[in-house]
């Protein structure tokens, strides 16, 4: 790094009414590294990066300004108002439901619901599984029956408890969450582009607790970030309390989703980037984030003094779904620019080209094999059968219960597989088999999941 401007960079700084930028040379980082992940990143679809260090944008793109909706970010936002009321004694963890006089529309909450606290609120374990309005309905199928776990007990990522947080949020400071935010973060550290009608409630025809929707960019979640990452500071202010900011950000409960065994929840921040179908990136300990439907991210990476916001614009026609193992790639790609270690190997297309087959050859290394995957799902490990035949099956869990049939061929380089009753009715995927390690992998140059294969 240029010793004049790494004399001018502090670590605790934060930005005026702009933000202020630094070159990837003068910081040590890999300007054509950066290059292949803003690449990589426009091939996929995002609509916004923005990356920090040090207080300062070292890389962004795409429209940056733009408002859009961030989804389950929001939770994130909230969880900053909370920690403010709970310093200044408005809120106590300890509250329960019925303390608070929190109920909802018939059928209304059970006695033994009511005395879910606001901590099991903030984890989203409250127990309480009523219905709320927005829930798709492959979500509301999923809903665990009511009084089926105590509070508590059992994680379940519920929309229920993240709205009661906002009525309860309303009732003990008598300010709306929008207004609230807009004169106790947005303005205080001086976000560009964000004003108090940029939040929307929801209706409340199935609840009475109502989605709070927001609109940002990601120039100013970027600024949220850096607020988190410098221990709720913002140069001689502090704005949510210190204490709360590591609080919040630790984990508390252990998600229970099938594929993300490793992953933790604190107070509405994500801590640990797992999934059991492929390597993602080994995030440094100490890493937590915000995320939200449609791939909205705010990662703060402390061991590193970095933020990195990823957004989407859901609103655009034919918006892209960027899953998981793409985003993975994409910090993955960031962070070896910035010349972090110990992020996990490369797992691109590119890297196993030793180990690529096609034709004749992949279909006779498959066939009559079994590929086994997903070992930490709760639902898992999975079991792909590929029958010398050209059958195909899909069972999971230790007792192989059955889950899909169908069908398997090879189409040149790629294995594919169609199930009988299911869409899409069919997948293909590039291969590479690296001795008795069988990697999967989608458009964009991306694993999609990794197996050990057998012969049984």
């Amino acid at each position: 790094m240029d010793a004049s401007i790494a004399a001018t960079i502090n670590v605790r700084s934060v930005p005026g009414a702009h933000w202020e930028y630094v070159s990837a040379e003068a910081l040590g980082w890999s300007s054509d590294l950066l290059a292949k992940a803003k690449a990589y990143s426009q091939h996929i679809g995002s609509s916004a990066v923005v990356i920090v260090k040090g207080g300062r944008v070292v890389a962004e793109w795409g429209d940056t300004a733009r408002k859009s909706e961030i989804a389950s970010v929001r939770k994130s936002l909230l969880s900053a108002l909370i920690g403010m009321a709970v310093e200044e004694g408005r809120i106590r963890l300890t509250d329960t439901l019925a303390a608070l006089g929190i109920n909802d529309k018939g059928p209304s909450l059970t006695p033994e619901e009511r005395e879910a606290t606001v901590a099991d609120l903030l984890t989203s374990r409250s127990g309480v599984y009523h219905a709320v309005d927005l829930e798709p309905e492959v979500l509301a199928a999923k809903r665990p029956p009511r009084g089926s776990h105590p509070h508590g007990t059992h994680w379940y990522y519920s929309n229920w408890d993240f709205n009661a947080l906002g009525t309860i949020y309303l009732q003990a400071t008598g300010t709306g969450i929008f207004a609230a935010f807009t004169s106790r973060i947005a303005d205080p550290i001086e976000m560009e582009d964000f004003v108090v009608s940029d939040g929307q409630y929801g209706t409340s025809n199935k609840s009475i607790h109502r989605h709070y929707g927001f609109r940002m960019s990601a120039r100013d979640l970027a600024r949220f970030g850096l607020l988190y990452l410098r221990g709720g500071r913002w140069g001689d202010r502090q704005v949510v309390p210190a204490r709360w900011v590591g609080e919040s950000t630790r984990p508390h409960a252990q998600v229970h989703w099938p594929l993300f065994a490793g992953t933790g929840y604190g107070y509405m921040w994500w801590t640990g980037f797992a999934n059991d179908f492929v390597p993602f990136v080994s995030l440094p300990r100490g890493t937590f984030y915000a995320h939200g439907f449609g791939a909205q991210y705010v990662f703060v990476i402390p061991e590193h003094d970095i933020v990195i916001v990823h957004t989407v614009d859901m609103e655009q026609d034919n918006w892209p779904w960027i899953d998981d193992g793409k985003i993975s790639r994409l910090i993955w790609l960031v962070l070896t620019a910035a010349g972090a270690k110990d992020i996990g190997p490369d797992t691109s297309l590119a890297a196993a080209a030793a180990h690529r087959c096609e034709g004749d050859a992949l279909r006779d290394a498959l066939a009559g094999t079994t590929l086994r995957f997903a070992e930490r799902a709760t639902d898992g490990p999975y079991f792909l059968q590929l029958a010398a035949d050209g059958a195909a099956s899909l069972t999971k869990g230790q007792a192989r219960q059955l889950a899909f049939t169908g069908k398997w061929w090879v189409e040149g380089d790629k294995l594919c597989r169609g199930w009988d009753h299911f869409s899409p009715r069919y997948d293909c995927w590039s291969v590479a088999i690296d001795g008795t390690t069988v990697s999967l992998y989608q458009d964009a140059d991306t694993m999609y999941f990794q197996a050990v294969l057998a012969r049984e």
